[in-house]
């Protein structure tokens, strides 16, 4: 059980201030799709802040209200977290940035491609990629892998596709993409032998 108090608030953005440790800069691709996000479905995730001076000082959630600044709004839920030490609250900052995992690029695509059907051309909104990275994801993720795992021994398939997995990043997608070329079952292949 955590030595802390915690309670769901919402709070006038007047009493909210930044903390002055932040290192998560966001560029404004991803601000505009955090604004887009919050205008379509509102504050989902709750600023993280604690009590302070007369207000109250973020943890996590910066952009959030910056991008709620932008539209307008005059509160925003919040989770308010007592007693945070100085210490505790920049360590906490730095876990609610660095805990929140990494997408896997091919999964990604394929989730992408079945939303793409149910929003058609408004998929982009709310995301943060342009056009050109959407559609090269959702190619990825449109390329049939089972078929190219189903090449290499049973037991080693698992831990080889997870390493090919991992060494696809969002840009690397039209290099692999090019790289793939005539002849993708090859090339594949040679990619998860080299990743061992």
């Amino acid at each position: 059980m955590s030595k802390y108090k915690t309670e769901n608030k919402t709070i006038s953005i007047d009493y909210l201030q930044p903390n002055t440790w932040n290192p998560n800069k966001m560029d404004k691709k991803t601000y505009q799709a955090e604004k887009e996000s919050i205008e379509q479905y509102g504050v989902i995730a709750p600023i993280i802040v604690r009590p302070f001076q007369e207000g109250y000082e973020i943890v996590d959630g910066e952009h959030r209200l910056n991008v709620c600044y932008d539209l307008g709004y005059k509160e925003i839920p919040c989770i308010v977290i007592h007693n945070l030490e100085d210490k505790d609250a920049k360590k906490l900052t730095i876990i609610l940035n660095e805990t929140k995992g990494q997408n896997d690029k091919i999964e990604l695509g394929k989730l992408l491609g079945d939303l793409e059907k149910d929003f058609g051309d408004n998929l982009k909104l709310g995301l943060p990629f342009n056009l050109d990275d959407l559609e090269d994801l959702i190619d990825f993720g449109n390329v049939d892998w089972d078929k190219y795992e189903t090449n290499i021994e049973p037991k080693e398939a698992d831990d080889q596709v997870f390493k090919l997995h991992l060494l696809f990043k969002g840009n690397d997608i039209p290099l692999v993409k090019d790289t793939l070329g005539d002849n993708p079952e090859q090339k594949i292949l040679e990619l998860i032998k080299n990743s061992v």
